[in-house]
């Protein structure tokens, strides 16, 4: 055999395993950029229950004081209709009756 053909026994193999080297490294930018994309994506997702989540805590809450104002004006009602009450007594029940007389 002349040195060539050695040589090219050699170089065949060499280049295929470059081949396979560039190939993989082409797919890593790929694989890189699609693990990328899924991240943010996953990011965004959390964000947003985030807020969701925020906004239905506060929503509840601003129902609850809502409920507090309400139970709160029904209670000042009651007390208004309890003093009204208390205004228009009984002409002799629980008065002072001057006997003196």
């Amino acid at each position: 055999m002349s040195w060539k053909a050695v040589e090219m026994q050699v170089a065949l193999p060499r280049t295929q395993d470059a081949g396979k080297i560039q190939d993989q490294m082409q797919q890593q930018g790929r694989i890189d950029q699609n693990q990328l994309a899924q991240s943010m994506a996953n990011e965004e997702l959390r964000k947003r229950k985030q807020v969701l989540e925020q906004e239905a805590s506060e929503q509840l809450k601003n129902n609850k004081q809502k409920g507090d104002d309400t139970f709160q004006t029904a209670t000042e009602d009651m007390k208004g209709e309890v003093w009204q009450q208390h205004q228009m007594r009984h002409p002799y029940l629980g008065n002072k009756v001057d006997y003196s007389g």
